[in-house]
Formats: structure tokens, C-alpha cells, sequence
């Protein structure tokens, strides 16, 4: 009786251990296109990044509601809506970074031997300018990171949404 359960399980435990080759380039294929869209969005600056965590300076972290705290760069335009904890260098207390302006000096650097690409930038409204530095990892993981000359450094973690193209045109001249 046990050398009947023996050969039973052993051929279930390898059926259910095995992934067949298309589970595999399945996964692969999803892998690579992820990847190609995370790289048109940065090239094509065209993104949000959802913050999910702020890291202030004493080493502790706070989480984010990914929907309230975001950055937006769309082409020219920029948009930093989150919330701020560290110290500053004004009369009034600042507990959250809200601004739009003009996306500045936007510089990508590429290191795709270690999987991510480097952006800076400035956001400048007028009355404040931000320096803005992005690590955006090829799988869309991003650490950001915020200054100003009234704010100390600060730095989240979030992910990257690529921004759809309006008023997309199908081959037979509809709009999408």
C-alpha cells in the first residue's frame, strides 16, 4: 500500500512542480513589455509617479496614499502634489509641497546595465523652483527626490503610470 501512495504522489508532485515553456515566455513576453512601455514614458515624458512612502531625514518612513501624493511630468509641465515632513526655511510651516509649473533642464541619464534610468529636472512656478531627481527601475519602481531653498531634502518611494496619448487615431481614422 505505501509503494502505491509513493508512485502516485511523486507523479502529481512533478506535474504540479513543472512550468511548461509557454508559462514561461508568457512571462517574459509581459516582462519585456513593461519594460518598453516604462522606457517610452520616460522618453517621451509622459508619466506619473504615484508616491507610496516619505523617508525624512532621521531614517524613519511614513506611508502614502498613492492617490493624493503624485508627481506629473507631460511634456513642458509639471506637477508635484505631496505631503512634506522635515525641516524649513521659512516664516509659515509648510507640511506639503504643492505645486505646478514648467519642467526645466529635463535630463535623462540611461544605465541600463543596472536596470534604471536617472532623471533631473527643475519645476519652477514663478515664486519657487524644486530641483527634482527621479530613479526610475526598467520594472516602473521609482525613488524621488525633492529640494528647494525653503524646504530640506526630502525622499519617496512610488511607482511610474505611464500618461495615454489623447486622441489617438485606428487605422481607419477614428478617434480613440
Amino acid at each position: 500500500m505505501k509503494k502505491l501512495f509513493i508512485f502516485i504522489i511523486i507523479p502529481v508532485l512533478m506535474l504540479a512542480c513543472s512550468t511548461s515553456k509557454e508559462a514561461v515566455s508568457a512571462r517574459k513576453e509581459k516582462k519585456d513589455t513593461k519594460e518598453l512601455v516604462v522606457k517610452n514614458a520616460v522618453e517621451s515624458r509622459k508619466y506619473i509617479i504615484k508616491l507610496q512612502r516619505l523617508y525624512s531625514v532621521r531614517g524613519s518612513s511614513f506611508d502614502l496614499i498613492p492617490t493624493a501624493n503624485y508627481i506629473i511630468i507631460d511634456g513642458d509641465k509639471a506637477v508635484i502634489s505631496t505631503a512634506y515632513l522635515g525641516r524649513q526655511f521659512d516664516i509659515r510651516p509648510i507640511a506639503a509641497i504643492n505645486t505646478r509649473g514648467q519642467a526645466e533642464n529635463y535630463e535623462v541619464t540611461s544605465n541600463l546595465n543596472k536596470g534604471k534610468y536617472e532623471v533631473s529636472l527643475k519645476v519652477s512656478n514663478g515664486a519657487n523652483t524644486f530641483d527634482l531627481y527621479l530613479t526610475i527601475s526598467k520594472s516602473g519602481a521609482c525613488n524621488a527626490s525633492v529640494s528647494s531653498i525653503k524646504i530640506d531634502n526630502v525622499r519617496y518611494s512610488g511607482y511610474l503610470v505611464p500618461i495615454k496619448e489623447r486622441n489617438q487615431r485606428s487605422p481607419d481614422g477614428r478617434v480613440i
